[in-house]
């Protein structure tokens, strides 16, 4: 969320920042509710100190006036208790608002109505030709017998899917590949020096296996909650995680960590749960959109000043661990209506894929500023002992759509699935995907 006296002190900013989200929120009723929530705290403070002085007074009386002051005491616990109610209410309407104002996007951010207007940073790769018309993954998939989605179906409903034989083989060959190379300082040194930001630390991701539960309040205040699309646990104040940085995000939750520690970068991997509502009769055949996956994920803490350059390393990263699987992609920056409420600036990466003859997005990544971690209380303690939010990324490593990608680009006139050179060490040193024969 937003913080109080900065949406106060910047008004048309943070309004103009609604609108170019298309986020509809009536800030000017936040403005009053928020005149009156003070209003009503000052005389609930005044209250509450002229109960205090009485109670002393009280102490030092006897007899009648004792008497008299005890009574007049009951009298100000009602209108103490009066106000603590109002508070009450009107904290609660004040908050709904105020969780609903989105982070004003960066001026570099364009503006626009949905991905249609998204704009694309550069391309990168040769598309390849084939002398065969191309298919889509998921015809590749059922040939070869390595995607099933009729018996998902039949078991578990739409929009599942079970992957079998090699297919299993290269997804967790993607996850080995993410986390060797987002461990290795070379890599990151490699980047931080191609993007001109070796004034950042070279310090690898730490692993995690983070929990796939996540409670809702905690979700909710790093406005992770995607109503209709949020899995909800019955009976439990408990949520299914929709990527592994919903519970990556508030992993530094109610603590204060020094400047020297940071940045804090963390790959993570966990299975992603999505109702995928909205979406009715997108995507239905293969794996491109489901409502479980398996993704790895980055999060990244940080300081308020080096926010936006770790945003640039990461999609550094991104596109290296594409070029390596010689993916052809491009890179868009992602405009103000297409962007979530709590992303200052979002860049996404969109893979070719020849069957579908159009770039798909496989990768997005996320720069939040302080608008997740107010809500948790996340800090850092600078040098000079000063208490700052911390600043949060979070970006794909790789999700299930990549596999698509693979699959469509490297397949061969014989329905085969070329290996990219990069997975071959995980999967036996096998060099393509061929049909079973058991």
């Amino acid at each position: 969320m937003l913080d109080p006296k900065f949406i106060r002190e910047n008004l048309d900013l943070v309004k103009e920042g609604a609108r170019k989200k298309r986020v509809e929120v009536d800030i000017d009723a936040w403005v009053e509710l928020d005149e009156e929530r003070r209003k009503i705290q000052a005389g609930l403070d005044n209250k509450r100190a002229e109960q205090n002085k009485i109670s002393k007074e009280i102490a030092q009386l006897q007899g009648e006036e004792r008497e008299k002051a005890i009574a007049g005491v009951g009298d100000l616990k009602k209108e103490i208790q009066d106000l603590e109610e109002k508070l009450k209410s009107t904290l609660k309407e004040w908050d709904d608002l105020l969780m609903n104002i989105p982070n004003p996007p960066s001026p570099e951010m364009p503006e626009g109505e949905s991905d249609e207007d998204n704009v694309t940073v550069y391309e990168w790769g040769e598309k390849p030709e084939f002398d065969f018309q191309p298919k889509e993954h998921h015809i590749l998939g059922k040939e070869l017998d390595i995607i099933d989605v009729e018996k998902a179906a039949e078991i578990s409903g739409s929009r599942f899917y079970y992957l079998k034989g090699d297919l299993v083989l290269m997804q967790f060959a993607l996850t080995q590949f993410a986390f060797e190379t987002l461990t290795d300082e070379e890599v990151i040194k490699k980047i931080l020096k191609e993007k001109n930001l070796e004034h950042l630390s070279s310090k690898p991701f730490v692993p995690m296996l983070p929990p796939v539960m996540i409670r809702h309040e905690v979700q909710y205040a790093i406005h992770r909650v995607f109503g209709d699309q949020t899995y909800k646990i019955e009976k439990e104040d408990l949520n299914l995680v929709a990527s592994a940085e919903h519970s990556m995000a508030p992993y530094h939750m109610n603590e204060v960590l020094e400047e020297e520690e940071l940045p804090k970068r963390y790959i993570g991997y966990s299975t992603a749960f999505r109702r995928e509502a909205g979406t009715y009769g997108k995507d239905m055949g293969g794996i491109f959109r489901c409502h479980q996956f398996d993704k790895s994920e980055m999060e990244v803490f940080s300081t308020a000043e080096t926010g936006a350059d770790e945003q640039k390393l990461i999609v550094g990263l991104q596109e290296y661990m594409m070029q390596k699987l010689g993916i052809p992609y491009r890179l868009q920056q992602v405009c103000t209506g297409d962007t979530g409420k709590p992303d200052y600036q979002q860049f996404d990466i969109e893979a070719w894929l020849p069957g579908q003859n159009q770039y798909r997005e496989t990768h997005t990544s996320d720069y939040m500023t302080d608008y997740q971690t107010r809500g948790i209380k996340s800090y850092y303690k600078t040098k000079e002992g000063e208490k700052k939010l911390l600043h949060t990324n979070d970006a794909t490593a790789f999700a299930g759509r990549p596999l698509v990608a693979i699959m469509e680009n490297y397949q061969t006139k014989e329905g085969e699935i070329i290996i990219p050179e990069v997975l071959r060490k995980w999967m036996g040193g096998k060099e393509k995907i061929t049909k079973r024969k058991f």
